[in-house]
């Protein structure tokens, strides 16, 4: 894998890794889901999905790394792990579908659409400070028509094009900001 494939991933941990300890755990991505279901002042049973639906992520970003529960996702495994997947139909599969609902707790207004407002509240609900993610310049890059908003296909497009594509030029490198070193 590339350099600058390997940067994309060291860019996702230091976005979600909080407490700048190198990892994110388990918790901590269940951590996310009950800051934004609180945060949209979801149900109890949409807060429970929304927690799951964080987890499921967790286990498809270590399935490959042989992380046990309740283990760290590093950046040296989040690499190994999707590394070994990135090919693999069914990863992408899961991914769209969980990138899809992401997306739908997003869409606040439900005009199938996410504005600058909504893309920047959810990163901001789910702990993300704005020292590590300039939500703004984020939007502005993925937003791959120019009109100001997000539908769900460019949405899910860039994110899949950040996790797994080494294409340098591709704006979606900057899904979560600013590349890191």
């Amino acid at each position: 894998m590339s350099e600058f494939w390997k940067r994309k991933m060291r860019t996702y941990i230091y976005t979600f890794d909080f407490d700048k300890d190198g990892y994110i755990s388990e918790e901590d991505f269940a951590d996310m889901a009950r800051r934004s279901a609180d945060a949209y002042n979801a149900s109890v049973v949409r807060k429970e999905d929304l927690i799951q639906v964080f987890v499921n992520v967790w286990r498809l970003l270590t399935k490959a790394g042989d992380v046990a529960k309740g283990d760290r996702l590093t950046v040296s495994i989040l690499i190994e792990s999707v590394k070994q997947q990135m090919y693999d139909p069914g990863l992408i599969i899961e991914f769209n579908h969980l990138i899809r609902g992401l997306f739908g707790l997003m869409d606040v207004n439900q005009d199938g659409y996410l504005q600058p407002d909504e893309h920047r509240s959810f990163f901001e609900n789910l702990g993300v400070s704005e020292e590590t993610f300039d939500a703004k310049f984020a939007f502005e890059a993925i937003d791959a028509n120019g009109d100001g908003k997000l539908s769900i296909d460019e949405f899910v497009a860039a994110f899949l094009d950040f996790l797994f594509s080494q294409d340098e030029t591709s704006p979606n490198k900057y899904f979560f900001g600013q590349l890191v070193d």
